[in-house]
This record gives structure tokens, C-alpha cells and sequence, in this order.
């Protein structure tokens, strides 16, 4: 990011006045998404199933409605973005929800644009907790509390790599914490 100008940059989670202040003064704009916290609201559960068991998280997911999020979450008004950082969102949304998330992220990533994006290996623990990620002039990026949401889901790479379909470049990390690590070129 710091080699290229006027990039459009797509960043997710709590809203960072660093990240913006950061990404600004390199040149690019900024455009943020915090889907997490829409996520957990009552609105996009559709009536259950009468014959479903209730209350169970598979049963919330499946009341889920995803093509309704969508159109009011990820409607970026035609904009496309050079570069997503998608941080460790999918593993905080319920899991009927992360493939469309990717489809919709694909449509709105620019040719050749990159995507960031984290994936904790475990549901629970410390390093599972939400975090706002915030850029620095260094290679590190510096981690900061983001609220009490917990990890909905957790991904196996072959999951992600099909979360992935239509990226010509994915490439995996290892990085600290349990935490994988996934850059993808559209």
C-alpha cells in the first residue's frame, strides 16, 4: 500500500480513525465496514421452522437471511475497491453467511485487487477474541480490543480455499496465535 497512490481500500471492523488517518496519508481512500456487530442483530433472523428444535446456533444460522444482509450491508453503491481487509470478520458471522460473504467481496475486488483476510483455528481461548486490527508504519500491526463477540465459526483451509473460488493467487501463513493468515488477488 505504501508503493501505490489513490488506491480504494475496503476495511472492516470497528471504525479506526488510525487505520483512516493512516490510509489517507498515503494518498487512498477508505471506505469501512462493520458487519460483526450488524450481524448479532434480531432483524435479519428469518420466522423459524416450526418443526426445528430452537435456540441452537445452527438453528439461528439457518434463519439467517443472507440475501437481505447483504443488500443492506455490502451495498457499497458501485464503488470497487484495489485492496479488502477483511481481517478475522467470517470467523464472527454466522456460518450460512461467510460464502456469500467471499461471492460479494469478489464482485466488488477490483482485477488484480488483494484481499486480506484472517482465520483463527480455534473457538475459543484468549487469541480468539475480537480485535480491532490497526496499520502502522511498521511491518506489525498493532491489536486492539474490539468487543465481546464470539467466534461463530472456524475454517479449515480446504473450507477457505472454496470460500476462495475465482482468486487467481491465494496464499496461506501461518501467523502467530492460531491465526492463519490468507492473501488473495483477484
Amino acid at each position: 500500500m505504501q508503493k501505490s497512490e489513490s488506491l480504494r481500500v475496503l476495511d472492516f471492523g470497528l471504525t479506526s480513525p488510525a487505520n483512516i488517518n493512516y490510509l489517507t496519508s498515503l494518498g487512498h481512500s477508505v471506505y469501512m465496514a462493520n458487519i460483526v456487530q450488524d450481524a448479532t442483530r434480531p432483524e435479519w433472523q428469518k420466522p423459524p421452522d416450526p418443526d426445528a428444535p430452537a435456540g441452537s446456533e445452527s438453528d439461528i444460522a439457518a434463519n439467517f437471511d443472507i440475501d437481505r444482509f447483504i443488500a443492506a450491508n455490502l451495498d457499497f453503491s458501485g464503488r470497487d475497491f484495489d485492496i479488502i481487509l477483511l481481517w478475522d470478520t467470517a470467523n464472527y458471522l454466522p456460518s450460512v453467511m461467510v460464502p456469500a460473504l467471499f461471492e460479494r467481496l469478489r464482485e466488488v475486488l477490483r482485477p488484480e485487487g488483494r484481499l486480506l483476510a484472517f482465520f483463527h483455528s480455534k473457538s475459543t481461548g484468549p487469541e480468539t477474541a475480537f480485535s480491532r486490527y490497526q496499520l502502522t508504519d511498521s511491518d506489525d500491526l498493532l491489536v486492539l480490543d474490539g468487543g465481546s463477540f464470539p467466534v461463530r465459526g472456524v475454517y479449515q483451509t480446504r473450507q477457505v480455499e472454496r470460500f476462495l473460488e475465482g482468486f487467481s493467487n491465494i496464499r496461506f501463513f501461518l501467523g502467530k496465535d492460531n491465526v492463519r493468515e490468507v492473501i488473495a488477488v483477484r
